[in-house]
Formats: structure tokens, sequence, C-alpha cells
């Protein structure tokens, strides 16, 4: 077969589960998912390859893994898989005749113009004629990290596109000419994944050309909130019901920021919004009135501020020292 594009995808890890949603809200994610995963095997592509983290642990349900090889078997064209820290002690069998596990038993899948490799392969029959992809999951930046790739050792051959799994955002760079690729998850599932979650699409030309394509229907958002010149709660209200009638079908987190005035805390309780997750995150801070404590008579908190007035640093500085003491003496999380 001869090879016009192909599909780079990775981390799917279907089967994930999200606490903070609802059981019915998990199901309704989960079921999205597989739908826009349809998408993926609809395409007008002539190869899917997949970097690892195909599932999200040993086990997952078979209505997940049947809808999944049902699209492969559809697909009816190669799907190429290489297995991730997350699934590599998965059990595959009764798997459909194109999808093809690639490893040290068949470390490469060639075509007509195209060879597909894997870490395992010795690239004793490297073609340079050909286009040649190497599929490999992992972290090709931190030593520390337990899946690190030392991704040197593998571009001493000329690989066209190295496809990566592992990191869960869209990534692109480019080492001695050859093209490295982090297609990131397919799809969100937490609010250290924020943001649009896709695939990349490769056209098989000379140099190949890429485009990262968004398929998630929902994104994780977190957006900071500054509360410090609302008048009252009911504006306070209104200007969030605007903002979350924008992220209605997104999962948000609001972090609420900024300081209030003793005689104007905000009733955060007020807040609800009809939308699929939300959730508040509280940081805002009292504003410390310093004058009137330090007219206070017998008060710990005006000899305080007495005595940070007459340190030898700049106004700044005092204004910190004078906060964070305050906050401590009033039992407030601290400003540090």
């Amino acid at each position: 077969m001869v090879v016009k594009s192909f599909i780079h995808c990775a981390d799917l890890h279907l089967g994930a589960k999200n606490p903070k949603l609802s059981l019915v809200k998990q199901k309704q994610l989960s079921q999205e998912h597989l739908e826009k995963l349809e998408d993926i095997f609809l395409s007008n592509t002539d190869v899917v390859i997949i970097c690892g983290d195909l599932f999200h642990q040993r086990t997952v349900t078979k209505k997940i893994s049947s809808i999944f090889f049902d699209y492969v078997k559809n697909f009816n064209k190669p799907v190429l898989y290489v297995c991730g820290n997350h699934d590599e002690k998965f059990e595959f069998d009764m798997l459909p005749e194109n999808f093809y596990i690639l490893n040290y038993h068949d470390p490469v899948f060639k075509t007509e113009n195209v060879d597909f490799w894997c870490k395992d392969a010795d690239f004793s029959n490297f073609d340079n004629e050909k286009i040649n992809v190497l599929l490999l999951h992992g972290e090709i930046f931190n030593k520390e990290d337990n899946d690190y790739i030392d991704i040197k050792k593998y571009l001493i051959k000329p690989f066209d596109y190295v496809a990566l799994g592992h990191q869960h955002s869209f990534w692109q760079g480019d080492i001695n000419n050859t093209k490295l690729v982090y297609a990131g998850a397919t799809f969100g599932n937490g609010f250290d994944e924020c943001g649009g979650k896709g695939f990349v699409k490769v056209d098989i030309q000379k140099p190949l050309t890429y485009s990262f394509v968004p398929v998630s229907q929902r994104e994780f958002k977190i957006i900071n909130f500054d509360i410090s010149n609302i008048e009252n709660d009911l504006v306070l209200k209104n200007k969030l019901s605007s903002i979350m009638k924008q992220e209605k079908d997104n999962l948000v987190r609001i972090n609420l920021t900024g300081y209030y005035s003793e005689e104007n805390k905000p009733n955060f309780n007020i807040l609800a919004f009809d939308n699929f997750y939300y959730e508040f995150v509280d940081k805002t801070k009292l504003k410390i009135d310093f004058q009137k404590y330090k007219n206070e008579p017998l008060s710990f908190k005006a000899e305080f501020i007495k005595l940070v007035e007459q340190l030898e640093c700049d106004e700044e500085e005092k204004n910190k020292i004078l906060t964070i003491g305050l906050e401590a003496l009033q039992g407030e999380d601290l400003s540090i």
C-alpha cells in the first residue's frame, strides 16, 4: 500500500474515571469521548498510529474495549500501536487483523513508501529512500522521569518524523531536520490537562507536513477572577454568570482572587450555576486597614505595627511583613 497520510494520536486513557464528577456525568463524558474517537477512524487517512496509553489501566470494561476495537475493525486499514506505561500490562487478545502492536517481536511495519518503526528495532534494514517514522512513548526532556527516553540514540538514523506519546499537551520540535511531535492526550481528564486536545494529521511528502486537529468536545479550564473591585454579592454573581454562560459545556475551575474589606466580605455560597461541571477555589484575602489597628489601645496588633515601622527597610517590604503578621494574628491564610 502507498501511504498518502496518517493520523498520530496518543494517550487516549480509555476507561479513566474522574472522581470530581458524578457517576452519571462520568458515563456521559466517557460516551462522548468514544463518539469523538470514532471521528478519527472515519477520517480520510491511510494509517492510524497510537503512541501508548490506549487504556488507563489493566482492567477496562468489555464495553469500552469492544467499542474501540469495532472502530478499528471498521476502519479496515492499518492501526499501529506501541505500549505506554499505563497499558503495558494490558492483555490484548482477539484483536482485529488490522491492529498491529509494534514491539520486539514485530518492530517495523513496512509499506511501499513509508516504514513505521518502534524502539525495539535494530534498524539494520533502514531504507533512506523511504519516509521513516518512529513511534515512541515516554519523556524526552526530564532524565529523572521513570519513563525517560534518550532520544539522541535514535536520531543517529535520519527519521523524517518521531511520533511521541506520554505528554498530554501538543508539542512540536526539530532536531537535525527530524520532526519530533507529541500529539498530546486525545481528551483531557483533569485541571492539570487544560486546553484543547486532539490528534495530529500528517501528510506524506518531502518534507512532511502536519497539523494539530482538535477533537475534544469539552475542555478543562482554569479562570482567575479578581473580586477586589466588586461592589456587592449581586454584582459578583452577575459578572460570574456572564463567564459561566460562555463555559457552559466545559469543566471549569474559578480561582477567586483579590482583596475584600471587613465590611464587605463576599458570600460565595450564593454562587450556583447550571454548568456541566464547575468548582470555586477561594484565594481571596482580607484587606487590612493598618491605621485602624495601629490606634487600638492595649493591642498586640498595634504593638506589632509599631515594631515593624521601626525596621530599616523600604515601605514595600514593611507592607509585606505587616500583611503576613496581621494575617497570622487573625488566623488568616498567609500571603506567602
